[in-house]
Order: C-alpha cells, then sequence, then structure tokens
C-alpha cells in the first residue's frame, strides 16, 4: 500500500510540473521597436483584418489568421509588425519592418521550438532586406534555407510576406487606418 500511495504522490507532482518547452528570446519588442525606428517617435495603430485584407493574409500565410485585427507601429513611410506564427509545433514571434524599398528588418523575437533555431542568425535574416511582394503577393526574391530548419524558415517567408501585405494596406490608407 505505501507503494501505490508514493507512485500516486510522484504521478500528482509530475502533472503539476510546467510542460517542458523550448524558448528562447532573442529581442524584445521594444528593442526591436527602438532599432527600427531608432530617434523617431513612431505612431501605434490597430490594423483590423477584413474583407479583401483577411483573405490576402490567409492566402500569404497558408491558412486563416487567427486574430481580428494587428498591432502596428509607424512613421511616414515604415511600418514594424510583431507576428506570431506556427513555424512546426510552436508559434515564432518575428519582428518585420517595412519601408518604401521594401523589407528593412527582420528579426527573430522569440523563438520556441527545439530545432531550427538558426533562423535568427543574421546571416539568414539579411536575406529578407529589401523583399518587396510580387504581383501574386510572394516575395520577390529567393530565400535560401537552413538544413533541419526548413519549417522554421517557410514561417519566417510567410511572415516576411504578410507584413509586406499589411504594410502596403496601411501605407495605401496614408498611415490611417480605421480602428
Amino acid at each position: 500500500m505505501p507503494r501505490v500511495i508514493a507512485l500516486l504522490l510522484m504521478l500528482g507532482l509530475a502533472a503539476a510540473l510546467p510542460a517542458y518547452e523550448v524558448q528562447i528570446r532573442h529581442l524584445s519588442q521594444p528593442d526591436f521597436l527602438q532599432q527600427v525606428f531608432a530617434d523617431q517617435e513612431p505612431q501605434a495603430g490597430l490594423l483590423p483584418l477584413r474583407g479583401e485584407l483577411r483573405e490576402r493574409v490567409t492566402t500569404v500565410l497558408g491558412h486563416p489568421y487567427r486574430g481580428l485585427r494587428l498591432r502596428y507601429w509607424h512613421t511616414d513611410t515604415t511600418s514594424a509588425w510583431i507576428i506570431d506564427e506556427k513555424s512546426k509545433d510552436m508559434p515564432m514571434t518575428v519582428g518585420v519592418a517595412v519601408g518604401p524599398e521594401g523589407i528593412v528588418e527582420l528579426e527573430i523575437l522569440v523563438y520556441r521550438e527545439p530545432r531550427g533555431g538558426e533562423v535568427h542568425q543574421a546571416f539568414f535574416r539579411r536575406q529578407y532586406r529589401g523583399m518587396t511582394l510580387n504581383h501574386d503577393d510572394t516575395l520577390s526574391g529567393q530565400v535560401d534555407g537552413i538544413t533541419g530548419a526548413t519549417l522554421s524558415v517557410d514561417a519566417t517567408s510567410r511572415v516576411a510576406a504578410m507584413a509586406l501585405v499589411l504594410h502596403q494596406a496601411v501605407m495605401e490608407n496614408n498611415g490611417n487606418v480605421l480602428n
């Protein structure tokens, strides 16, 4: 009987422990925004995802975006987006800044998978700089993958294309989106 009680106690303690989750924070949101806007003071906005914009985002991601609106920051010419997208099993948090000439900056803010975290390396992220959208909402350039990180590379590319679509929507309205 004491063995049964000990086993039940151990199982109860194991169930109470938090699940193991890999979470690597590479850059905080304030640090990302400081990196993008330097000494400028960006305005915060809230972009509703509806109608044609929601359809474009769904097409770019390959699935519907779960949120109804998305927070962003902008100046007259540049917008910054922080977007969660599923990699393999867990979401990764990606910051993308877009200017008149395309992607200005792409950062992996939080990575939660046990493998594929090489997408946070500068050599990989630099590939996105200057990319714009083709007419079919695909990225204008080719992205070299990373062995063992295919799903993370794909997720990063989807977020990059989504940020470009969102930037286009905001800039078409001179940064003034109905909130």
